[in-house]
């Protein structure tokens, strides 16, 4: 190894010497033509028809014409080959034409590209004929024929040729459609470039007046910018940290390698058109937008008197503007009340068809009977399928309605709070949200989101509307093969899938569902058997739900609807703006989240992504149990970030941290015109090396101006170019704050030096009271065994352990040491000297952690002034002794303990090894030692 990393810079300089050669400007250029020509990198039909301007100009004309051309420097012969991209590297070489042969000759062996659409490493890798073998050129195999492999992790030469089926009929290369023909166009190389969202996202691309694509192609993907709302290429480099591994980013692996390993890439990032209302409802409920004609309400009735009167007492209160029709069916229940109350009901509203079965036909042959009904009446337009224990609000009908008259259209489903993948708040089954009503979800819902729908691979039957032209096309449910229910509508929606027809989820109305009352008997063993049928018949009926379930094209609308519910209802909102590093601050920030929930509020956490200038990208999750979400929200400016703070109502800003957002921060709360508090974690605000520590680790004993300038010169750290201009930036979130919280006496007093306002005193915990150690053991307790625990690093005492460790060894100290977490460098040393480590752990983990290990004292040797250390809280609801430094919150937090020492922070390792033998012999075995 220390032989390679000698030669490596030799090795470079060889190859920069080699490179800087001009090897082919002595090749005559007849004799060049005729080398590319045989390596298939001339394209003379594309020459006559792109360069000369002359399609049917024949081979021998294109070859004079470009001999003439080239020898002036003209243009190169193939069309993939971009001169001006490649001859950036070689600016000795003068004409396209040799450059085009030097990457034929020594370029593509080197690993270098032709022009950016064009990568030969790729191609190699997904040619399946290895037709390049044999050619001196993977680019004239592809040009050759493109069928032989994929030119660019980029381009979705497959997607194309399906979305754009002229090009596949032309029998042009692809990739060279795309390039001359298709971005001009406005074509796409894959389904996730958006142009104007890119341009939008990323306004410096929008400034300088750059291609979008182009862009991406070139530089955005490398930079892990998303191509579009569709794919968060952050989101994705973060679940999958081996994309970030490549030169061309987050997209060109997920196509080229994740795609193929099933890999999930998140929803997409959101933007202030989702939080928005739209603006006006009136187009949703124009009757000229609803379908002409009657729709057919199907209600099977088994069971459940109570929600049966609910479901249809709710009907017949709904006022609609499209003709309905309601026929409810009896399918033969067993409960006399229940036909006792639809005989009653019938004849009170002559509007109502009731058909009574004389026996018992099940969900699905009893829908059936009502759509064969329907379809038998010439002006009915469609069948809504109505579970009897639902309720329905408002004109629900004219909005279900106007959705299906969209040509394609074959179901829509409403939103309910349970209805699988058509669920509010969350997928899956809820309650009602707490204080709300059906009527006052189903208002807010079509407020917020009217007119607007989503296709789902499947419809839900609780109240589902079928067109008649699904209908007629695809046919009733399949009651031969789902019985008496449970999967029917999912095969038929798959059939009409097929069939052409969209499904779609109506984001705007929102229908109450009991779940499982009236048909419930044997609801399992029947939803299993559904299933097995299902997946038989569509094994790719699994992957669409997963797909949609990922993708999640609703979070939009159920977000909007859940920040109108907060404002409806008045909830105080807290927003806490924090870092994405986790550690001590997420804890503490999930503790004040919890107990905003806790005291019936709302808590939304914020934690930057990304930061770009004015723009950024940040992430926002609501921890609740009941309505959570989470969802990466991109802004522009200051006013966008606003607006989300806006959308929500929020009543109160906390700011844990400012690392990783950007100056529109500051501005968006100003705009807010809200009062923000502020909560202190670490010294961020103070020190860009944020734990007031020097290089080795130790404490910097926080010096002068030119004392921190030498620091950041030494280290730069965040940005910073010296202290004075770095607390003045940072100074607003602690100076305009309402009222600033430190989590020790000891962090208060230090922030308050620097900025000289109050900062009160909050612990994040209220710990129980001490426990005492156990009873002396006497002499044959001897090694002690000490526990540390957390991340090992240098701030954390690391030198000093490993100092302690090795008088320990050579001197045989009465010492075990073991480390609950894992040091962070020096693991050959600490492993040499018989140091343990458990390795990382969950929180949740820790105390039990600590009970296996049995320790005997713990130790923490922290170099920096802790602000609190949970670590130290695990520690003292163990009972056991406890050593520390005398620095930060350590010293008053251990100051009344009845088992604890407290460490001169600058005492040399012999004298701190000394102290502890003395102090656990003290408590161990009774005496001093």
């Amino acid at each position: 190894m220390a032989i390679w990393v000698a030669l490596r810079p030799k090795l470079r300089r060889a190859a920069m010497a080699f490179l800087s050669i001009n090897w082919v400007g002595w090749v005559p250029r007849r004799l060049a033509l005729r080398y590319l020509d045989a390596v298939g990198l001339c394209d003379w039909s594309w020459y006559a028809s792109e360069i000369m301007r002359q399609p049917h100009a024949g081979r021998a004309d294109a070859r004079r014409h470009l001999l003439d051309a080239g020898l002036k420097g003209g243009p190169s012969p193939c069309p993939l080959f971009d001169a001006n991209w490649y001859g950036v590297r070689f600016p000795f070489i003068t004409t396209p034409l040799l450059l085009l042969l030097h990457y034929s000759v020594i370029g593509e062996r080197l690993g270098f590209s032709p022009s950016p659409w064009f990568d030969p490493r790729h191609f190699r890798a997904t040619e399946a004929r290895r037709s390049w073998k044999g050619r001196l050129s993977a680019l004239g195999a592809y040009l050759g024929d493109y069928r032989t492999g994929y030119p660019h992790p980029l381009f979705d030469q497959d997607w194309y040729l399906e979305q754009y089926p002229d090009v596949q009929r032309s029998g042009m290369n692809p990739l060279v459609h795309l390039l001359y023909h298709g971005l001009a166009e406005g074509r796409l190389p894959n389904v996730y470039i958006s142009p104007q969202w890119y341009l939008e996202a990323y306004p410096d691309v929008a400034n300088a007046a750059l291609d979008p694509v182009q862009h991406y192609i070139r530089y955005g993907a490398a930079e892990h910018r998303s191509p579009g709302p569709d794919f968060n290429a952050r989101q994705y480099v973060d679940m999958y940290p081996d994309a970030a591994e490549g030169r061309t980013g987050a997209l060109a692996h997920y196509l080229s390698i994740g795609r193929r390993d099933g890999r999930s890439f998140g929803k997409r990032s959101l933007g202030t058109a989702d939080l928005r209302a739209p603006a006006k409802a009136d187009a949703v409920l124009d009757p000229v937008r609803l379908p002409a004609g009657v729709v057919d309400i199907v209600l099977p009735v088994y069971r459940g008197l109570g929600e049966t009167s609910d479901c249809i007492a709710s009907v017949l209160r709904s006022v609609s503007r499209q003709p309905t029709r309601l026929h409810i069916y009896n399918d033969c229940s067993p409960e006399p009340e229940v036909t006792a109350y639809l005989r009653k009901v019938a004849a009170a509203h002559p509007q109502i068809r009731l058909v009574e079965n004389t026996a018992n036909l099940g969900f699905v042959r009893t829908v059936n009977a009502g759509m064969r009904h329907a379809l038998s009446l010439e002006d009915s337009v469609g069948v809504l399928l109505l579970n009897s224990d639902t309720k329905v609000a408002s004109n629900w009908m004219d909005r279900l309605a106007a959705h299906a008259r969209s040509a394609g259209v074959g179901t829509v489903t409403a939103l309910s709070n349970n209805a699988t993948i058509c669920s509010y708040p969350k997928f899956g089954p809820n309650t009602l949200p707490p204080g709300a009503s059906t009527d006052e979800v189903d208002r807010l819902a079509g407020r917020v989101n009217a007119g607007m729908a989503v296709v789902i691979p499947t419809g839900v039957g609780f109240c589902m509307l079928i067109s008649r032209a699904c209908l007629e096309k695809v046919g009733i449910f399949d009651e031969d093969a789902f019985g008496k229910g449970y999967g029917e509508e999912n095969d038929f929606c798959m059939r009409a899938s097929r069939a052409g027809f969209t499904n779609l989820l109506a984001m705007d109305v929102f229908v109450e569902h009991v779940g499982e009352v009236s048909f419930a008997d044997d609801s399992k063993p029947g939803k299993i058997l559904a299933q097995q049928i299902i997946d038989a018949r569509y094994p790719d009926y699994g992957a669409r739900v997963s797909r949609f379930c990922m993708m999640d094209p609703g979070l939009p609308g159920r977000i909007r609807l859940t920040a109108a519910l907060w404002k409806e209802q008045r909830h105080a909102v807290t927003f806490l703006f924090t870092h994405a590093w986790g550690g001590g601050t997420e804890r503490a920030v999930q503790c004040r989240a919890k107990a905003i929930a806790d005291g019936g509020s709302r808590a939304l956490i914020v934690r930057p992504i990304e930061s770009r200038g004015e723009a950024g990208e940040v992430q926002v999750v609501n921890p609740s149990a009941f309505d959570g979400f989470e969802f990466s929200y991109r802004y522009r400016d200051a006013a966008e970030l606003c607006e989300l703070i806006q959308a929500f109502g929020a009543t109160e800003i906390q700011v844990h941290h400012l690392v990783g957002f950007g100056p529109s921060f500051r501005k968006a709360i100003a705009l807010s015109g809200m009062q923000h508090s502020f909560h202190v974690h670490d010294y961020y605000t103070i020190c860009p090396q944020i734990t007031l520590t020097r290089g080795s680790g130790a404490y910097c004993g926080e010096p002068g101006p030119s004392g921190c300038d030498e620091c950041i010169a030494a280290r730069p750290s965040n940005g910073a170019h010296d202290i004075r201009n770095w607390r003045v930036r940072n100074e607003w979130a602690v100076r305009g704050a309402v009222n600033v919280v430190a989590p020790s006496q000891d962090t208060a007093l230090r922030m308050q030096r620097y900025f000289g306002r109050p900062v009160d005193v909050v612990y994040h915990e209220e710990l129980e009271a001490y426990q005492a150690p156990e009873p002396s053991r006497g002499a044959g307790v001897r090694p002690y065994r000490i526990a540390l625990l957390g991340v090992l690093a240098p701030h954390k005492g690391l030198a000093t352990v490993i100092e302690l460790a090795r008088l320990t060894t050579e001197r045989g100290l009465p010492f075990r040491f073991e480390l609950i977490g894992y040091p962070q460098g020096e693991e050959e040393t600490l492993r040499r000297l018989g140091v343990q480590w458990t390795g990382p752990y969950e929180e949740s983990q820790l105390d039990l952690l600590l009970g296996q290990a049995n320790a005997d004292a713990f130790l923490f040797l922290s170099q920096a002034p802790e602000t609190y250390s949970y670590t130290l809280s695990h520690a003292l609801r163990s009972g056991k002794p406890v050593a520390a430094n005398r620095l930060g919150a350590f010293t008053e937090r251990l100051r009344d303990h009845p088992f604890a020492l407290l460490l001169d922070p600058y005492d040399e390792p012999e004298l701190v090894a000394r102290e502890l033998e003395a102090w656990l012999h003290s408590i161990y075995e009774g005496a001093p030692a």
